[in-house]
């Protein structure tokens, strides 16, 4: 059945009144198509196509064909509603008795419920039912959830309209400054109380750039931005972060000022940030747990700076063949010296 906003638009475009009537999605899907056609005939492997368009194969070719057999309407966004719905397969009294219980215990979850379900009415209801039934009371809003009651912040997916890019499976740093990894971690310093430390590694040379905020937060993130451009004795080609908000906004939007590439990494995925995750261990023991100056946040962060200097130039790292970080990123550069010259 066609939507009749659809019907409007195919009008619209028949009788050539209006074709901006058409979303934003929809030029640029366009847009993406006429590429594909102009680099496919100019003899560019389709491997390569995708990789520069940044689009799959088959959703490609799946727009390919809305747009022959629709048109522009057929480039829209398209309803991933299911022609069949589940219908709901409690009673209304049901339904009814979950509310009541639910709203004398309103911190209880589905499991819960199902046993005070049974205790109170002598009938088993599952707990997957149960849970259905408290999911549809709570869009309802009849009833609040726990998270709303517990004042806890619910995350939501980072979405991708603006510089940053996801991260892609099997990407690797290959010289010095690309993927640099970026993460922040919480500490606890007596005296002073909790701070949060920015880091950033690089995981070609493992220099290392640290600094410390009292907040984790956009701003403090694109200020440690500019200080790790200016620290790092190589310039940050591409850089790489988790799904933090600390490395969104402001943070984003610097490094589209500045022109490096940023990716983010996939939701609970630490393993694929390895370098910056071991360094802040190294810092959490090898640092934090032996200071013992003044608890001033100026003096803290100024021996964190030594201890910097002591992580790049003088402490071995095994990553690198027990070099520093410093005598690596000498020993790449030289090589990379060498064979320009010869």
């Amino acid at each position: 059945m066609i939507q009749t906003s659809i019907i409007s638009k195919r009008y619209y475009h028949i009788n050539n009144i209006d074709e901006t009537e058409y979303s934003k999605t929809v030029w640029e899907r366009k847009e993406k198509l006429e590429k594909y056609e102009l680099l496919r005939s100019e003899g560019v492997l389709d491997e390569t196509i995708f990789d520069v368009l940044d689009v799959s194969r088959s959703t490609l070719f799946r727009w390919k064909k809305q747009y022959e057999l629709h048109g522009l309407e057929g480039l829209e966004d398209q309803s991933k509603r299911p022609n069949n719905v589940r219908k709901s397969i409690w009673t209304k009294e049901q339904e009814q008795r979950i509310y009541i219980l639910r709203k004398k215990y309103k911190l209880w979850g589905k499991v819960k419920i199902a046993v005070m379900y049974e205790r109170e009415y002598g009938k088993k209801l599952s707990v997957s039912t149960v849970g259905r039934i408290i999911q549809k009371l709570v869009k309802q809003n009849r009833i609040k959830s726990v998270n709303f009651l517990c004042n806890k912040k619910i995350s939501k997916n980072r979405v991708f309209n603006g510089h940053s890019k996801r991260w892609k499976l099997g990407m690797k740093s290959g010289s010095p400054g690309e993927l640099v990894q970026f993460d922040h971690m919480t500490i606890n310093v007596p005296g002073i109380g909790y701070l949060k430390q920015f880091s950033a590694i690089c995981p070609t040379t493992k220099i290392a750039v640290e600094k410390v905020y009292k907040e984790a937060n956009s701003r403090n993130g694109a200020d440690f931005l500019e200080f790790a451009i200016a620290e790092f004795p190589f310039p940050i080609k591409s850089a790489q972060v988790d799904c933090g908000g600390e490395f969104m906004a402001d943070f984003e939007a610097l490094c589209q000022k500045r022109s490096i590439p940023l990716w983010v990494l996939p939701p609970k995925s630490p393993e694929y940030n390895g370098n910056v995750e071991r360094g802040n261990g190294t810092f959490k023991y090898e640092f934090y747990s032996q200071y013992d100056g003044p608890p001033n946040l100026e003096k803290l962060q100024a021996s964190l700076q030594d201890f910097v200097g002591f992580y790049n130039r003088i402490r071995p790292h095994q990553g690198v063949g027990y070099l520093t970080p410093n005598e690596c990123f000498k020993k790449l550069k030289h090589r990379w010296l060498q064979s320009h010259i010869s």
